[in-house]
């Protein structure tokens, strides 16, 4: 039994998860399944620990206004009886809920999670720094640290080397260096909104110009980017700007984060290999970055752990976890090639939090496929050129053993397909190893 702290109210032990990926990678279908099955617990699919029962589950709320909260309810109802994949409304939020175990004669548990985008943490340096001035500095480090940066960001910084250069021109050359960096698989995306808005979606675009008019660099008119000293005072309002992004969307998520004493973070493993060494790159390197963060001898984990040193607590376990994993053969689950990209993925992030427990694990929180009848063939309904819904079967790419040196995009194929989740609420998904994720996180 862990000890209770200042986070427990009475009888109640309180435990804060965060759930993070990048977008896309299944965040809100996993706690979206999770909370179905807490909720329905009696399902004989959802095993915890040995023979553990969970009894009276329900929700509390946690947000401070209503766009905060996730919407369980909208999303369990856009699976079950709209059979579609649920699109979010917000970037973040909290979920409350509180159940009895067997196994705890004397308090009931309560988990608040915390769904958060990998993408925020490109704005580490922004939470941590209170000054326009010093993120500038931050930035401009960065950028001269590598040659790929540096030439992404040479056009915008020779623009604002000109006298003559007016602010929207200046923004408008910020803006097609994040498209840049976008394109070329460069995670340091900041202000993030540009990559990741605030109602959770990603660019639609796919060219630099395009992606520049499109998206955003800071908040709707109140756009900032990181300048040369000599510049600043040219542009004044930055800093003000500046101050107003971090206090109203990058404070409240490295707020919560700090938090938490429980981290999920979500793989998708599938849209890596599809996507090419390119995207791989860019997810392990924010994975890294999210690692960097939670680091207190790092220089901006320590300087967020001095930030928020009332309200931060202990990390003491994270859970890597292969989303998604219906998408590749049974096979590649069995023979532990999945777990085993996992495992190799994660492999640095792990070693930078020595004293962090880290667990490893293959989910699938909504299971939608089924085995076919030909080697190497999946059943499901899928998503592309069958706009009748039919079940159809089709092959997928064997999961290799290691990732390759070098993959193109498209070289790994998986299908997308539509949720088969019971239109009965009474009855969850079923799943793979949800129930495991839990036990993890919870016990």
């Amino acid at each position: 039994m862990r000890m209770l702290d200042d986070r427990t109210l009475g009888l109640h032990q309180t435990t804060h998860v965060g759930v993070t990926g990048i977008a896309n990678g299944g965040k809100t279908v996993f706690l979206t399944s999770l909370m179905w099955q807490l909720a329905e617990a009696a399902n004989d699919s959802f095993h915890i620990g040995k023979r553990v029962r969970i009894d009276g589950w329900h929700e509390f709320p946690v947000g401070r206004n209503r766009r905060e909260d996730f919407a369980f309810q909208h999303y369990r109802e856009a699976l079950a009886r709209h059979r579609e994949w649920p699109e979010k409304t917000a970037d973040c939020s909290r979920f409350g809920c509180e159940y009895s175990r067997s196994d705890w004669k004397m308090f009931r548990q309560r988990l608040v999670l915390f769904d958060f985008p990998g993408e925020r943490v490109a704005d580490a340096a922004i939470a941590a720094l209170p000054s326009y001035h010093d993120w500038s500095e931050h930035m401009l480090r960065h950028w001269n640290s590598d040659s790929e940066y540096r030439e992404a960001v040479g056009p915008f910084l020779d623009a604002a080397r000109q006298d003559e250069v007016d602010e929207t021109a200046l923004l408008l050359e910020y803006r097609r260096t994040l498209a840049r960096l976008i394109l070329s698989y460069k995670p340091l995306v900041s202000p993030s909104v540009f990559l990741l808005d605030q109602h959770g979606k990603t660019p639609q675009a796919d060219s630099i110009d395009a992606l520049a008019a499109e998206r955003c660099a800071g908040l709707p008119g109140a756009e900032f980017c990181p300048l040369p000293a000599a510049q600043r005072g040219r542009f004044p309002d930055f800093s003000a700007r500046y101050e107003q992004y971090r206090r109203d969307v990058v404070l409240p998520v490295f707020r919560e984060l700090s938090r938490c004493s429980r981290l999920v973070v979500l793989i998708d493993i599938p849209s890596l290999l599809a996507g090419g060494v390119g995207r791989y790159n860019d997810h392990r390197q924010v994975l890294l970055d999210l690692v960097d963060t939670l680091r207190p001898d790092s220089s901006i984990g320590g300087k967020l752990m001095r930030l928020f040193r009332f309200r931060s607590v202990v990390l003491d376990r994270v859970a890597f976890v292969a989303s998604k994993s219906d998408l590749v053969h049974p096979d590649d689950i069995e023979n532990g090639r999945v777990e085993s990209l996992l495992r190799q993925m994660t492999a640095r992030a792990k070693g930078l939090l020595p004293n962090v427990q880290s667990g490893f694990f293959v989910c699938a929180a909504c299971h939608s496929t089924r085995r076919g009848a030909r080697p190497g063939t999946l059943i499901s309904k899928t998503c592309r050129d069958n706009p009748e819904r039919r079940e159809m079967e089709f092959t997928v790419s064997q999961v290799p053993e290691t990732w390759p040196h070098e993959w193109t995009p498209g070289e790994y194929r998986y299908q997308h397909v539509w949720p088969q989740a019971p239109r009965n609420f009474q009855l969850a998904p079923n799943h793979l190893g949800l129930d495991r994720v839990f036990d993890y996180i919870s016990g």
